[in-house]
């Protein structure tokens, strides 16, 4: 007789080597490359290189990239009118000149995630990028090449592979304007500079094609505002709103065209503009007499911010003028039922704006009528 225990072992046994099969390697962890970096930037401002990028948002398997714990700003410089080591900019870097890449540069910068807000191109979005000033000081500007590429680390500081490289060639560019002044008028902001004295370098004879304006806002890039160079040493705005700050600031530039090359800003100053400025006096009153009435009429007031007319009255003899408009008016022509006969009356029109600035009195006399017209 069998024992039953010892048959279902065995034949548990079985079907466990059965199903197992023989074993196999084991398999290694996945790890996930970030995407690199699609594209680098490289534009000069007067004695730096800014290297402006997008960091990528997924691995390289597609999977979302949760954040860059780091980015690398790697560069090299060499005498212009040599051949680069690594490919040209418009070509991704093939392996072996990666690596021929990453043994002639050094990190520019190594910027953790805490240090990248400083660098957003836009304030509170990394959507618009980033930008990262490289010095040229102490740089032999129109004599070196300089050859960027940049890179990221996840959280568990898995890199991506190099950028495509991106290479510059550095010129001697103006300084900033100086004594930059801003000045409010009624339908204008003014701005007003001087020249620089001299090139980055301090170089002679100084060149400047002409200057460019920018106008900050909120919290909004800067807007370049002029679509031409400007040659002269002064910008008048005539876009803005009263009560709102504004930012501004020029550079110079040492070509005519963009794209430009620039000098560093200028101080930028700020500046919040007021409305104390009254709108005209209302102009061609002319009261008209009749039975129980006076009719006003007057030509209608055209600024932008006009809000309405006051109308007073005072009758011949008296020293206070009475306003018989509590509320604005709109229209430009008033007329007055409240009259006695053979009374003089002098009347007075103001106009008046959204911020409440009044305009100088206008003022006409008018006889009411014994009797009939």
């Amino acid at each position: 007789m069998i024992n039953k225990p010892i048959a279902f072992a065995a034949l548990l046994a079985c079907a466990f080597a059965a199903g197992c099969g023989k074993k196999g390697p084991l398999l290694q962890p996945l790890i996930r490359t970030p995407q690199k970096v699609e594209a680098v930037t490289l534009i000069q401002r007067g004695d730096k290189i800014f290297v402006e990028w997008k960091n990528p948002a997924t691995y390289v398997d597609g999977a979302p990239l949760d954040a860059v714990a780091e980015v690398e700003i790697w560069a090299f410089e060499q005498p212009k009118g040599k051949t680069a080591a690594v490919q040209p900019a418009i070509q991704p870097i093939p392996h072996t000149a990666a690596k021929d890449f990453e043994a002639k540069a050094r990190p520019a910068a190594v910027i953790d995630r805490g240090q990248l807000t400083t660098y957003r191109k836009e304030k509170d979005s990394d959507a618009a990028g980033f930008s990262y000033p490289y010095s040229l000081a102490d740089k032999k500007i129109g004599v070196l090449k300089f050859i960027f590429a940049v890179r990221v680390k996840d959280r568990r500081s898995h890199e991506s592979d190099f950028s495509t490289t991106a290479e510059i060639e550095p010129q001697t560019s103006p300084l900033p304007p100086q004594g930059f002044e801003l000045r409010s008028l009624e339908d204008k902001i003014c701005l007003a500079w001087r020249a620089p004295a001299a090139s980055v370098d301090m170089s002679t004879p100084l060149h400047v094609a002409g200057y460019n304006v920018y106008r900050e806002s909120k919290d909004g890039p800067a807007k370049l505002l002029n679509s031409s160079l400007i040659k002269e040493l002064k910008y008048e705005d005539g876009e803005f709103e009263y009560g709102l700050p504004l930012r501004y600031f020029v550079r110079s530039s040492a070509t005519d065209t963009a794209p430009y090359l620039e000098s560093d800003d200028s101080e930028h100053r700020e500046i919040v503009p007021k409305d104390v400025f009254p709108p005209a006096a209302p102009v061609g009153l002319v009261p008209v007499t009749s039975k129980g009435f006076i009719a006003l009429s007057w030509e209608a007031n055209r600024e932008k911010d006009f809000a309405g007319y006051k109308v007073w009255r005072r009758v011949e003899g008296e020293v206070e003028d009475k306003l018989l408009t509590p509320q604005l008016l709109i229209e430009n022509a008033y007329t007055d039922t409240a009259v006695e006969k053979g009374q003089r009356y002098r009347y007075a029109i103001i106009s008046v704006d959204r911020n409440g600035n009044e305009s100088p009195k206008t003022e006409a006399v008018a006889d009411s009528l014994e009797d009939g017209p």
